[in-house]
């Protein structure tokens, strides 16, 4: 059986001699595994499809529940990415926590498309911050893969959060200080307000150390909630 898929490559890993197995996140089918023989030939035809973040078409024929590309059409490597270390790091916090959060087989046609729009606007948007832009796509791939964080309300009393802010890791929300709980977790103010900002699109511009500070807070979040780190992020935040 064949199968023709969009996808966007999340990790590629060594196999035998000259193949490699990918990952990749399709907009038709999810996450999935596949073969791909013969890519680490000098001369291999479907080298670049193993390449992080690449954009593509691809035919995969499955056998005994195991899936091997047959036919590639890139679309898209992002090739700028490659070329700013920040832009890398970023884009590859993205396929991180796609990697980790999607489950082999669950349809995400919603999150596959914000991932290609987000690699393409880090690639070649104007004025694009990348660390900003990365705080806005964690946020809406949290959203959709169950995991919403409300930047605006505490998730307790629905109320707009002022003054002091909280983090519940048990409930997985900011709460404000009237709804505070034993464990909840006291963070900036401040950190609270620029990831507020960035998500409302009221931040347009990048200050470097509250990017990182919210960037960190995901990285606690990741953690706390789902049990998850993304390796990307502090060498993201240390750039």
């Amino acid at each position: 059986m064949t199968l023709k898929v969009h996808c966007v490559t999340l990790r590629s890993v060594d196999y035998r001699d000259s193949d490699r197995i990918l990952t990749l996140l399709t907009a038709e089918k999810g996450k999935l595994s596949a073969a791909a023989k013969g890519v680490r030939k000098a001369n291999a035809k479907m080298k670049n499809l193993t390449e992080p973040f690449t954009f593509s078409e691809v035919v995969l024929a499955e056998k005994n529940g195991r899936n091997t590309v047959t036919e590639a059409e890139i679309f898209d490597g992002f090739y700028p990415l490659r070329t700013d270390v920040v832009r890398y790091y970023a884009a590859s916090c993205a396929v991180e926590f796609a990697n980790a959060f999607l489950p082999e087989g669950l349809e995400a046609s919603d999150f596959f498309l914000s991932l290609v729009g987000f690699l393409k606007s880090l690639a070649y948007g104007e004025g694009v911050c990348p660390k900003n832009a990365l705080v806005s796509f964690l946020a809406e791939a949290l959203e959709q893969s169950g995991y919403r964080l409300d930047p605006e309300r505490c998730g307790r009393c629905g109320e707009p959060i002022r003054g002091e802010v909280f983090f519940s890791a048990q409930g997985g929300c900011n709460v404000c200080r009237s709804c505070k709980a034993e464990g909840d977790k006291k963070y900036s103010f401040e950190t609270y307000s620029y990831l507020r900002g960035v998500c409302s699109g009221e931040i347009t511009s990048e200050d470097g150390e509250k990017a990182n500070n919210v960037l960190r807070f995901f990285n606690y979040y990741l953690q706390s909630v789902a049990g998850v780190s993304l390796r990307s992020i502090p060498i993201l935040i240390d750039l």
